[in-house]
């Protein structure tokens, strides 16, 4: 079995999400395909600003790891998530993120 460090992952710099008006920044840190089934992990922060909607075409996990992150569902029912929180996304799963000043989150995505 091999071990990977992964260094300076929080401080790294995020590019960010191109998309008009969304304050939002995304990097995948590593992909690793097993068996057929490819784990992603990586970071996600999200700012005040216009939503970002996003349709899962896979499972994934974000843990929030600062500030408050705001999620509406399909249903137009919105929680909003904090340090320590973890959220689950089904495949298929429609969202539609927004902050009302900044998040910073840890994702895990089997794509």
């Amino acid at each position: 079995m091999t071990i990977q460090k992964y260094a300076d992952i929080v401080p790294a710099d995020l590019p960010a999400i191109d998309m008009p008006g969304v304050d939002a920044l995304m990097k995948d840190f590593a992909t690793k395909s097993s068996s057929g089934a490819p784990v992603t992990f990586g970071m996600f922060r999200m700012s005040k600003g216009e939503p970002l909607a996003y349709d899962y075409e896979f499972d994934e996990y974000k843990l929030v790891l600062e500030g408050e992150l705001a999620v509406k569902d399909e249903s137009g029912n919105t929680t909003t998530f904090t340090a320590g929180d973890v959220i689950e996304f089904a495949k298929g799963t429609k969202a539609v993120f927004s902050s009302p000043s900044t998040a910073l989150t840890f994702y895990v995505a089997q794509r």
